[in-house]
């Protein structure tokens, strides 16, 4: 039994790590042009929740009128909002309902207030889009067109744009988010899984987001309802030239939003993979590959992980000559080292200099207060990120 337990310890931190490579290796390339004719016939809405963000939703709101023809629509659900978002966004042209619910917070409740809102005269297609995110042009009637020729709910390319003086720890932290937004994406739907929602930048045919379970008080409301759509058998895919920008927060503001993401996401594994699994065996292969895309990690947590474990099989090599489970999890790092290096090559040189690499360890550092705090005083409560 003990002679076990180093090769189940192997195989345990190799899977996510050669889940990850396959992924990345899958998603180098950029997807295929979208068709010549992608505007679409239908009208669309664009709902955007909007929690005090008067400084910042004019610029969104312009954007997106500018894709707007006659029949189409914007919304701002402006939810407990403690500011003037509800007059700026009014004043920028964007239709306007207000929200004041102070125990039922966060976007999804936004949305479901939104959404009833919509039922009064129901568009073809609904596109979700933050407050602080902004449409490349041509993006909307493009994820729209590709909503009604798909008939599924899809998700964008949804990017994070950094700062000229971005500290290294926001450009890896970015990096590792272009990774997760865009390569895994691509990968994930050429391996035949379905794609995950990404909170902004979604759009969803109406009978399908009429129907949506959105009131939540999840960290990860965009991650449970692309779960769920996919475990109801709901097609979910990705359009990779729909692009959606946000701004980068701050690092100190960064930290709070990757604590909410990654608690959110480690979570929401236990819960849903069981499922995930047993509806890919019972003939969804897709969902197989969904399962193992949400059991990969964080990026440092696997990383931090593997060092545990190698560590462990290293000493365990000595000890005994069995170098077995240390050369496998060696081959999956190897593969995985590789994987990232061309998707940094391919994608990650300008966002990522390769002077910020010599701060990895820094960031590892920085981040594992966030994984302790899982586990000690694991984050349960919506807060909305700094934009700062």
């Amino acid at each position: 039994m003990i002679a076990v337990l180093p090769w189940l310890l192997s195989i345990g931190a190799s899977f996510p790590m050669l889940v990850l490579a396959t992924e990345c290796l899958a998603g180098l390339r950029a997807g295929k042009s979208p068709p010549e004719t992608h505007l679409p016939v239908k009208p669309f809405a664009v709902l955007i929740p909007a929690h005090d963000e008067a400084s910042g939703i004019t610029p969104v709101i312009d954007a997106v009128r500018a894709q707007l023809r006659p029949c189409d629509r914007v919304l701002v659900v402006a939810d407990n909002c403690a500011d003037a978002t509800a007059a700026v966004a009014r004043g920028a042209g964007a239709e306007l309902v207000e929200r004041f619910d102070a125990a039922r917070r966060g976007k999804a409740y936004a949305l479901a207030c939104g959404r009833e809102l919509l039922r009064r005269s129901p568009p073809a297609t609904v596109i979700v889009l933050d407050a602080d995110c902004i449409p490349d042009p041509d993006a909307l009637p493009l994820l729209a067109s590709s909503t009604e020729r798909r008939e599924a709910a899809v998700q964008g390319r949804y990017l994070l744009r950094v700062a000229k003086d971005a500290s290294p720890l926001v450009r890896i932290s970015t990096f590792a988010f272009l990774i997760k937004n865009s390569v895994r994406q691509r990968g994930l739907e050429r391996l035949g899984g379905p794609a995950l929602l990404q909170g902004t930048g979604m759009a969803f045919p109406w009978a399908m987001f009429d129907a949506a379970p959105l009131e939540t008080a999840s960290l990860v409301e965009d991650l449970k309802l692309g779960l769920d759509l996919a475990v109801a058998g709901q097609p979910v895919r990705f359009e990779d030239h729909a692009v959606f920008l946000s701004p980068a927060s701050s690092q100190a503001a960064t930290r709070g939003q990757r604590t909410r993401w990654e608690h959110g996401a480690l979570a929401t594994f236990g819960r849903y993979a069981p499922r995930l699994i047993g509806r890919g065996l019972s003939g969804r292969p897709g969902l197989l590959a969904l399962a193992a895309d949400i059991a990969v990690p964080p990026l440092m947590l696997l990383l931090a992980g593997a060092g545990i474990v190698g560590g462990l099989l290293f000493l365990w090599a000595l000890l005994t000559d069995a170098a077995g489970p240390l050369a496998l999890l060696g081959s999956a790092g190897l593969a995985l080292a590789v994987a990232l290096a061309a998707v940094w090559r391919a994608w990650g040189r300008a966002l990522l200099p390769a002077a910020s690499l010599l701060h990895l360890p820094r960031y590892l550092l920085w981040k594992l207060p966030i994984y302790a705090r899982f586990v000690t005083h694991r984050q349960r409560d919506w807060v909305r990120t700094g934009r700062a």
